[in-house]
């Protein structure tokens, strides 16, 4: 599993990193979840081929064009649940994950914003058809959810610093290590790439802490400056092997 300074993208970028990264976990426990969303996205591909189809061509066949919805409408709701449940269970793992990090002085959260959640889903998808039709593509569904990320109750994308994203998107990644640990009864192995930088001593300690500890099983660290991860492995009690490239 890798952690690098890109995971920061998580915070900054539109939905479908977001999407991606907890649709990734959750396939990774459960293989039933990502043949569902494949299916989905399948489906929803089609739908959106057809009703391109129909624009073009001025015609619609109501019949067919149901036969997709029905099917689309079937997915989006037993993924939306899944998505759900899953939320549900790793905010509190991914909470004390972060307090570990910043030794509990900020709080944080992850909402899960869809419109699937709504009771009136199903009607105001069926209702919009006329609307996907004008703009030839699905304007409502599980591929349009979004993950809201919060630090204290405000927007950590808005205001929060890059030590606390940095530390954000890591708590992250360690609760789906934990997840992922606890779900397959073994510890991945963890790449570690550049996470030094931008992050404060205290939370470089924790994670020191965690290794010595033997929270992780393997790990690998990559560093553009050899001198600053050396100093900082100091403080490690298991073995540590160093290897440079050229």
């Amino acid at each position: 599993m890798l952690i690098g300074p890109d995971d920061t993208d998580l915070i900054r970028d539109s939905s479908d990193t977001r999407r991606r990264f907890f649709d990734g976990v959750i396939s990774q426990m459960n293989a039933e979840y990502l043949s569902r969303y494949q299916h989905y996205n399948r489906v929803l591909d089609q739908r959106n081929s057809l009703l391109k189809q129909f624009s073009e061509q001025n015609f619609v066949d109501d019949d067919l064009l149901d036969i997709y919805t029905e099917d689309l409408l079937r997915l989006a709701l037993e993924i939306n649940s899944e998505r759900r449940i899953f939320i549900e269970r790793f905010q509190p793992i991914f909470s004390e994950k972060y307090a570990e990090l910043s030794e509990s002085r900020e709080s944080v959260s992850i909402s899960y914003n869809s419109e699937v959640n709504d009771t009136e889903f199903i009607n105001n998808f069926r209702k919009n058809k006329q609307v996907d039709l004008y703009a030839q593509r699905t304007t409502k569904g599980i591929h349009r959810d979004d993950y809201e990320f919060e630090i204290d109750g405000y927007s950590i994308k808005k205001f929060g610093s890059q030590g606390q994203k940095k530390a954000f998107v890591m708590a992250l990644r360690l609760a789906q290590f934990e997840l992922l640990r606890t779900e397959k009864q073994t510890k991945p192995i963890l790449l570690l790439d550049d996470v030094f930088d931008k992050l404060d001593d205290r939370r470089i300690n924790k994670i020191i802490e965690s290794i010595n500890d033997h929270t992780f099983g393997q790990v690998f660290l990559t560093d553009a400056r050899p001198e600053r991860t050396a100093a900082i492995l100091e403080k490690a009690t298991v073995e540590v092997k160093y290897f440079q490239t050229s």
